[in-house]
């Protein structure tokens, strides 16, 4: 336990992979559950008799919903590019070390991931 209070309140480790990970996952589940509310709604439209606003809702509703986990996937995609550059920036600057024939001891201040 008190590893974990310790991991939270220094910064030994980044949290940002892991909480993109959660809001990923978060955001498909609402996507899906908006597509399914839009289904739902044109079907409701359809049952109502309004034949034109059902078709339209029932078609349009798959298609934004594919389009909207899409977006959300390389959205998400972006923020993990962030950390995954500070990862390979800490790789570099390693190489570098051993390239100059430097002590290749670890900075004491790069999170490990």
């Amino acid at each position: 336990m008190q590893s974990i209070i310790q991991r939270f309140i220094g910064f030994d480790r980044l949290l940002g992979p892991v909480l993109v990970k959660f809001v990923y996952y978060f955001g498909i589940a609402a996507i899906i559950v908006m597509a399914i509310g839009a289904l739902m709604t044109a079907i409701f439209s359809l049952s109502n008799g309004n034949i034109g606003e059902g078709a339209t809702r029932l078609i349009a509703a798959p298609v934004v919903a594919a389009v909207s986990l899409v977006y959300w996937r390389f959205l998400c995609e972006l923020f993990m590019l962030a950390f995954r550059a500070y990862e390979r920036l800490g790789e570099v600057r390693d190489s570098l070390r051993i390239a100059t024939g430097q002590a290749s001891a670890p900075d004491p201040d790069h999170p490990e991931f």
